[in-house]
């Protein structure tokens, strides 16, 4: 295939590094790389680097040297390995290429080897260097460009010779650039690629460096054909990279949501036990409000009004002793909390008006009233009265706090001072200890005076 024909059809990975050169991503790139590898310490580096490199096969005259990237001392360098004699029977230089690269590849001599790849050293005495100014315009066809012209760059037809071209710098302010172009004779490439492939090694690229040089060189003569680029996005060099990526956005992403998933089970649990626990405190309570009710019911009923003693001692102070009674009835009247007690009173007094008065001035009292009207006694100074009146609600007294009881040793003198009953609600202080006590309405015989 001409050389003008096959370079006119530039491939993906051609547009994709002409568009990187444009944008300068491939200055940002060795910058950034540059600065990474600093950060790195020289054993890791080298053994990264050494990994990249390819072993090189180097002709020279009538030998070829197998050069191999080892470390020393933290350092990576090529170290000569191996040197075979190109001089003689084809079969004999073929066998003793074989061996070397078997005793390289760590494989016995007699068995098959799967084509370990390396690079071509030309010697520089059979390439032709030779460095251009061309216009920045023809850097993205740069090839092309130069193999129009290349009869007059070389002393050779382009169907002569194998070239390759490089830019090595960048006049912006003049819109210049310089390229290192490279050739050598197709003979000369084509016979050391075919001494390489009888040793059973795969070349993948010949350049015009010596071993030492041959990592940073950007030149490749080896033709296009049998390059093995292949299709880039097949290469798990690309594919890895993206894997670990991906990997780590995943982790990144899924890690924070797992933790958070085992908190919230946790806490689950957590809150679970606690709901439990707040139900059984809750039924406790419930349980212990229902019962202080029920044991306060009565006390309630006893505290909430004066005790029938307290009535009577209270009215035998208030009425005058020209008086006696001949009923005295407490009646309660309506259920539940609207409840409400009245006192009825009826007997002779000689002054039957002014006993309104006493009960109201009374503490006990409220709202006294005549429930008839007043009678006199004939003949005599008396009069027949029947009085009514309520009774004042007394404040409740002040309920006792719980009692912390520790879990102690319950002796006997305890076990009966708990089966005592006690009230819940302590009674309200007054002059008069009131009598708690919750007797029935009584009711004076007629003709007694209290």
């Amino acid at each position: 295939m001409p050389a003008d024909h096959e370079l006119a059809v530039p491939d993906a990975s051609a547009r994709l590094r002409d568009f990187a050169r444009r944008h300068g991503l491939f200055g940002f790139w060795a910058w950034w790389l540059k600065e990474l590898s600093g950060l790195v310490p020289a054993g890791p580096r080298a053994a990264v680097q050494r990994r990249r490199m390819r072993p090189v096969l180097a002709f020279d005259g009538d030998r070829a040297t197998l050069w191999q990237p080892l470390i020393k001392d933290g350092r990576l360098s090529m170290v000569e390995t191996a040197s075979i004699g190109l001089s003689g029977d084809p079969g004999a230089v073929a066998a003793e290429g074989r061996a070397a690269l078997a005793q390289w590849s760590g494989r016995a001599p007699g068995a098959p080897i799967a084509g370990p790849k390396l690079v071509v050293s030309l010697p520089q005495r059979a390439t032709l260097r030779k460095t251009l100014v061309l216009p920045t315009a023809v850097e993205n066809d740069l090839r092309q460009a130069l193999a129009y012209d290349l009869d007059r760059h070389t002393p050779f037809k382009p169907d002569e010779v194998y070239f390759d071209a490089a830019v090595v710098h960048r006049d912006n302010v003049r819109g210049q650039i310089r390229v290192e172009l490279v050739a050598a004779r197709r003979s000369q490439v084509d016979a050391a690629v075919q001494q390489a492939q009888s040793f059973g090694a795969t070349v993948v690229a010949v350049v015009p460096e010596p071993p030492s040089s041959v990592s940073a060189s950007r030149l490749n003569l080896l033709p296009h054909e049998m390059r093995q680029n292949g299709v880039w996005w097949k290469r798990w060099q690309f594919w890895l990279p993206i894997a670990l990526l991906a990997g780590v956005a995943l982790i990144a992403v899924a890690l924070p949501v797992w933790q958070k998933r085992e908190y919230v089970i946790a806490l689950n649990d957590v809150a679970s036990q606690t709901f439990q626990q707040a139900a059984v405190s809750e039924s406790l309570r419930t349980q212990l409000d229902r019962q202080v009710g029920d044991y306060n019911f009565a006390l309630e009923r006893k505290y909430t009004y004066p005790s029938t003693v307290q009535i009577l001692d209270d009215v035998t102070r208030l009425l005058p002793d020209d008086t006696w009674l001949t009923q005295l009835e407490i009646k309660t009247n309506g259920r539940g909390k609207e409840a409400q007690r009245d006192l009825l009173i009826r007997g002779e007094s000689a002054n039957a008006g002014r006993l309104v008065t006493l009960l109201e001035d009374s503490r006990l009292f409220t709202q006294a009233a005549p429930r008839s009207p007043t009678t006199k006694i004939q003949p005599g100074p008396g009069e027949i009265f029947d009085l009514g009146a309520q009774l004042k609600p007394m404040p409740q007294p002040t309920p006792l706090p719980p009692a912390i009881v520790d879990k102690a040793p319950v002796t006997p003198a305890a076990a009966a001072a708990m089966a005592t009953p006690t009230a819940v609600v302590a009674p309200a202080e007054s002059a008069t200890p009131p009598l708690r006590s919750s007797a029935p309405a009584a009711q004076v015989p007629p003709g007694e005076k209290s």
